[in-house]
Formats: structure tokens, sequence, C-alpha cells
């Protein structure tokens, strides 16, 4: 099925231009189907499917092609950090925007610009959520991951945004590897996979301000859980605090780490770079969200009625969603993500300007659902495919067996 997904979409039309090398990704793809039909070998798909991700998204690079500013401004950023200026407050020569993101952004594209293909990240950010996916198959011992994978692998809007310099694919990735990682690290209860989960949450906290919604929703989560982490300060003397208070404290030190410098640097640019989404002129009505519709719709701006409050409206919304979700209570793991993906989508469709590119950074988390609760599930709790029939002899023989 995930073959199948991927074969139908990337053929497209016949007038469609196409390279040499993705006519042969196409062609390739029922040969994967037949051969994955005959061997029963699922990893056959997951390869293939990975590496048609990978491929497809690399061949759609347009280095000349900019239909975002997002990854110039990076990359002029962390050029003006290494020059000794700061990147907030800082006029930007690529762009009339500043620098709107957490510090947590520039540390996760220096790699990128030490090799000097920045973009080129959305790419490997891509082939991480695609692995994951693959990852789950494998522990869960299920196909569904593989028809997610292939969705993912080829969706025209994912590789739109991974190759345009948006950040929204690193973004997705970031939050889908701290979700699976924490539900890893309490399938095994580990210590180590929390502490990693953690970091990771951080850094996508301090990557993009739109994740956040989803840190309350796993703490919560977590808080439901008895699950407690055994700490030895000093000899003879330990300590069991729960596991959501590490986790906690852990994410949000990473955030406050890599941002307090330069907070205090210059804290009056550092804020007024990080809450540029509020401002009109950068964002005015526009995209998939309510008050553009209504404004299609019926002609009422918002804007001009409700002016400033329309960031407090939205804000107060989706924190509204992200309360009564946590206290209706979200003590599995697909109850935890669709909390957070539910007040993701308040935040997004009553905001004043929501591009198409923000879904991206939400897909991952969106397939992950389906699958969530049996991450965390141990190989003796995992549900099997296809369950056992019982034999008449075992019904008969229960069958007025009282408790």
């Amino acid at each position: 099925m995930g073959l199948a997904i991927a074969f139908f979409v990337l053929a497209g039309s016949n007038n469609d231009p196409r390279v040499i090398s993705q006519y042969a990704a196409i062609l390739l793809l029922p040969a994967a189907v037949v051969l994955v039909a005959i061997t029963h070998r699922a990893w056959i798909a997951a390869a293939s499917l990975f590496v048609l991700g990978v491929i497809v998204r690399a061949m759609n690079l347009d280095h000349g092609y900019f239909g975002s500013d997002v990854l110039p401004v990076t990359k002029e950023a962390i050029e003006t950090l290494f020059d000794g200026t700061n990147p907030y407050g800082h006029h930007y020569v690529v762009s009339t925007n500043p620098f709107a993101y957490p510090p947590g952004n520039l540390l996760y594209y220096l790699p990128g610009y030490l090799l000097s293909d920045i973009r080129g990240t959305e790419i490997a950010s891509g082939a991480i959520v695609l692995a994951g996916f693959a990852g789950i198959a494998w522990l869960i011992r299920d196909d569904g991951p593989l028809v997610a994978m292939g969705a993912y692998a080829v969706a025209p809007p994912l590789l739109i945004i991974a190759t345009d310099a948006s950040n929204d694919t690193s973004a997705g990735a970031l939050l889908f590897l701290s979700v699976v990682l924490l539900f890893l690290a309490h399938r095994l209860l580990s210590i180590p996979l929390l502490i990693i989960s953690a970091l990771v949450m951080g850094e996508a906290l301090a990557f993009k301000q739109y994740t956040l919604p989803f840190w309350p929703a796993l703490i919560g989560y977590l808080a439901a859980q008895s699950w407690t982490v055994p700490l030895a300060w000093r000899k003879g003397k330990r300590q069991n605090p729960p596991a959501w208070a590490v986790y906690t404290t852990i994410s949000a030190g990473f955030v406050v780490i890599t941002t307090l410098p330069f907070l205090m640097w210059s804290p009056s640019a550092f804020v007024d770079d990080q809450f540029a989404w509020s401002d009109v002129a950068i964002h005015p009505i526009a995209g998939w969200n309510v008050w553009a519709f209504v404004l299609r719709w019926q002609g009422w701006n918002a804007q001009s009625s409700l002016g400033d409050l329309l960031p407090s409206i939205d804000i107060m919304l989706a924190t509204a969603t992200l309360v009564v979700g946590i206290v209706a209570g979200v003590r599995t793991p697909s109850r935890a993500i669709t909390v957070g993906v539910a007040a993701w989508f308040v935040l997004m469709l009553f905001a004043r300007w929501t591009t198409f590119a923000y879904f991206a950074g939400v897909i991952p988390v969106v397939f992950l659902i389906p699958f969530a609760d049996r991450i965390v599930a141990t190989p003796q709790e995992t549900i099997e495919f296809e369950p056992r029939p019982q034999s008449v002899a075992s019904q008969s023989c229960c069958k007025n067996e009282t408790v």
C-alpha cells in the first residue's frame, strides 16, 4: 500500500516534467511491489520508500530557486554570529524580515552551514522521519507505518517545503523524534533515553515556537504514569523524582541555556524578533485560517475590527484547547499527541497568517497517532495483527465457565 501510494502520487499527469532519474525511480516502484508480494519481506518496501523519499527530495532541490526567505536569513544569521554581531536586531541583506526564531535554530543548521549546504539539512530531516517510521514498523511488528512512509515520502506539499528553503520539515522531524524517543524510553523504562528525548524536545522548543503546544501534553502524559527516576545525589542519599519532573527540567533547561546568552546580549532585540510573527506588517490576514476564510466569504476584515487582539485571541483559544485536553486525560501516547495536535491546529487556524508550509511541522506526529500506543506497549502487551481464532473445543469448554 505504501509503495502504491508513492507510485500514484509521483506518477502525476503525463505532462509533468520529469528528470530521467525521477522517471527511473517511479518506474521501479511497481517492480518493488511485485518483489514484496513474492518475498513477503516488508523491509524491501521500507528500504525502497526511504531511498525514494530521499532521492526525490534531492532531485527537486534547485539551489537557484528560493520559495522562502527563512533559510537564507538563517544562513546570514549564522554568518553574523561568527562575525561577532548579534543576529537579533540585525538588519538582513537577504530579506526585510528579522531572524524570528529561537537560538536552537542556529544550532540545528550549523552542521549544514559548515558543510556549505544548509538547505540539505531539510532533506536530512525528512530522512529522519522516514527512518523513524521504518523503525516503528519493525518495533511493533506491523506494516502500518510503511503506509505512512509512502505518503510522507512523496506528498507534493512535503517535497516543496523540503526544498524551497523553509524550515518546517526540520521542525516536524525534531518534534517527531522527541516524541518517539520519549515513548520508547517509557517502553524500556530507560533513563538515558528519557534524558535524550528531553534534550531533543528542548531543541524543538528552541527551534520554532509552534512546537510548544506538544510540550505540556507530553508532560501531562508522563505525570499520569507512575514512572520515577532514581537519583543518587550523595553517598547514602537517594531521591526518586517523577519522570515528568526530570523531563520538564531537562527540556526547559536546554531552552534556557541556549536562549539566555542572546537574551542578555540585547533583551529588547531578542524579544522583538521572537514576536515578529505578531506584526501585521509581516503577517497580514492570509493563508489557511479562519480570518482569511471569513474575509473571502463575507468580506469581514477581522484586523480592522479586532486589531491587535487577534494574536491574543489565537493564543487564548489554543491554550484553552490544551488545558481542556489535558484535564480530559492524556494517559495514553495517542491521547497526548492528539491533544497537542488539536491545540496546534487551533493555534494555526485562528492565526492571522498561516502558510501551508506550517503543516509540514505537524504531519509526522499526526501520522504517528495510530501507532503511538503500541510503541509504549511491551512485546507481551502488543496486540497481534491477526489474533488466532479459538478452536471449537476451546469455545465449548469455556462457554459455561463461571468466573
